[in-house]
């Protein structure tokens, strides 16, 4: 996979250069998952945060209270926390997440583009299958990748 670009120097056109993708090893891979989790526990801790603020009641009580009259709630709640954060980063940062700046790397799409929104729906929607992040341990890209036409590469 390549990407060509094509530089002005001086008012003169420079031949493009291609430049080779170079996929993310699966150890960054595998950090970016716990990096992730560690990002959406801090926004769905916000969100819990708002909750409380805006019912004027302690996080503590609130949460209590909360988790023992609706259990599965807060189950939906965290899953929902974890779709929203992929989609938001990943799209309006351009294929980053808190777990990729920290190991500088980004998703893009085979021709070197941001992914769609629609890529990364698809990205974030397949996250949710059960132990897909663990297939990068047999394959350089997970079924989240393949599926969405993306590739996590290393950044520079």
């Amino acid at each position: 996979m390549t990407v060509i670009t094509t530089q002005l120097l001086d008012g003169h056109l420079v031949s493009p250069r291609p430049k080779k993708l170079i996929p993310a090893p699966v150890w960054k891979r595998l950090i970016n998952i716990i990096l992730d989790y560690i990002g959406t526990i801090l926004f769905f801790s916000t969100i819990i945060f708002l909750i409380a603020y805006v019912t004027e009641t302690s996080i503590k009580d609130n949460f209590i209270r909360n988790q023992k009259a609706y259990p599965m709630a807060f189950q939906v709640l965290g899953l929902f926390a974890m779709y929203v954060y992929y989609v938001v980063c990943e799209y309006y940062l351009e294929g980053k997440t808190f777990g990729k700046y920290l190991t500088q790397t980004i998703v893009i799409t085979p021709n070197g583009q941001a992914p769609s929104l629609n890529q990364v729906l698809i990205r974030s929607t397949l996250r949710f299958i059960p132990l897909e992040g663990l297939l990068l341990l047999l394959k350089q890209q997970s079924l989240h990748d393949q599926w969405s036409d993306t590739i996590v590469i290393e950044e520079g």
